[in-house]
C-alpha cells in the first residue's frame, strides 16, 4: 500500500435559489449534515479502482485524477456514508469531490475548492459544496463563484415521493433555457432576498427568497402538494419552502431552535411521503486528511 486518505463532502436539501441572470445559469446550495464519506487506499501493484459499481462518476474523477497525477497504480475506494441518488441532495458532486480530495490526501496533496469544482465540472453540472459557506456558482459552465457568507442556522423539515432526477437530462432539456428567461426577474428579486438574509442573518429574508425560487421551479420540476405543504408550513412555524430544482426533494423551512420530531410524525400521515427526515443547515467545505481525523456520520433517513 502507497498512502491512504479520507475525506467527506456535505450534500445539500436542494438550492436556496437556481436559475440564470443574463441567461447564465447558477445555482445557491443549502448545504446539511449529510455526507458523502471516502476512505481511499492506494495500491501500486493494483491496475483498478475496487469501488462500488454505482459510484462511476467518482470513478471517473479518479481516473481524470490518475492521469493528471501520474499515478500508475489503483486502489480500494470505500464509502463510508453516501447520499441518496437523484433527489437532489448533491450526491454526485458530493462522491465526486469527497473521492478526489482522498486520492490528493493519499498522494501527499492538499486539494482546493476550485481545483475540486473544476474536476466535479468536467463530469457533469455541479453543485458547490466544495466551497466554505454559502456560494453561488455557474453550475453548468463553471466560475463566477462568490462567496454569500456562512449558513445561517436552520432546518429542514424534508419529503420526498420517490422517483429521480438525473442531473445530466434535467440540464440538457430543451425547454430549460426557457424556462430560465421566463423567470429571471423572479429569480433576480430571490436572489436579492437570499443575499440579504445571508448577510444580515435574516432565516425570513433567506426563507422568502427561497421559496419564490422553488414555486418558480414548479412549472418545470413539479412537486406534488405544493401549496397544500406550504401553507402546513406556515401554520405550523415554518418560514418557508426549499426545493431541490433538479430533484424529487422538497422541504418547510424552520428556526434552528424549534423541536421538529411531533411535526415530523404529523407530516409523514398527512402527506404521505416515500421518505422524510429533518436536516440541520451547516457550511460547505469538505473535510479532508488521515483516517485519523475522519469525521463522524450519524445523520440519515429515519
Amino acid at each position: 500500500m502507497l498512502g491512504i486518505g479520507w475525506a467527506r463532502c456535505p450534500g445539500t436539501c436542494g438550492e436556496w435559489v437556481q436559475g440564470a441572470r443574463a441567461g447564465v445559469p447558477f445555482l445557491v446550495d443549502s448545504p446539511i449534515e449529510r455526507f458523502a464519506e471516502v476512505f481511499l487506499e492506494l495500491d501500486l501493484d493494483a491496475s483498478q479502482w475496487k469501488i462500488p459499481f454505482e459510484k462511476e462518476k467518482a470513478r471517473q474523477a479518479l481516473s481524470l485524477l490518475r492521469q493528471e497525477y501520474g499515478f500508475k497504480g489503483g486502489g480500494r475506494v470505500r464509502f463510508l456514508e453516501s447520499l441518496p441518488a437523484g433527489k437532489g441532495m448533491a450526491s454526485s458532486t458530493a462522491d465526486i469531490v469527497a473521492s478526489a480530495a482522498a486520492f490528493l490526501r493519499a498522494l501527499g496533496h492538499t486539494p482546493t475548492a476550485e481545483m475540486l469544482a473544476n474536476l466535479a465540472l468536467t463530469i457533469e453540472p455541479s453543485d458547490s459544496v466544495m466551497f466554505p459557506g454559502i456560494t453561488l456558482l455557474n453550475h453548468v459552465q463553471g466560475g463566477g463563484y462568490e462567496s454569500l457568507g456562512p449558513a445561517v442556522p436552520a432546518q429542514f423539515l424534508a419529503l420526498d415521493w420517490g422517483g429521480a432526477v438525473d442531473t445530466l437530462a434535467f440540464n440538457a432539456r430543451q425547454d430549460l433555457a426557457g424556462h430560465y428567461r421566463r423567470f429571471e426577474p423572479e429569480i433576480a428579486l430571490a436572489l436579492a432576498l437570499v443575499k440579504e438574509g445571508i448577510a444580515k442573518r435574516d432565516l425570513e429574508k433567506l426563507a422568502a427568497g427561497s421559496s419564490m425560487s422553488a414555486r418558480c421551479n414548479q412549472t418545470i420540476n413539479p412537486k406534488p402538494y405544493f401549496e397544500t405543504f406550504a401553507a402546513w408550513v406556515q401554520v405550523n412555524g415554518g418560514l418557508g419552502l426549499i426545493t431541490a430544482h433538479s430533484g424529487t426533494l422538497l422541504a418547510g423551512i424552520f428556526p434552528a431552535t424549534e423541536n421538529l420530531d411531533s411535526l415530523l410524525s404529523e407530516v409523514r400521515e398527512r402527506f404521505s411521503p416515500n421518505d422524510s427526515a429533518i436536516f440541520r443547515a451547516r457550511d460547505g467545505g469538505v473535510d479532508s486528511g488521515s483516517w485519523d481525523q475522519r469525521g463522524g456520520k450519524e445523520h440519515a433517513w429515519r
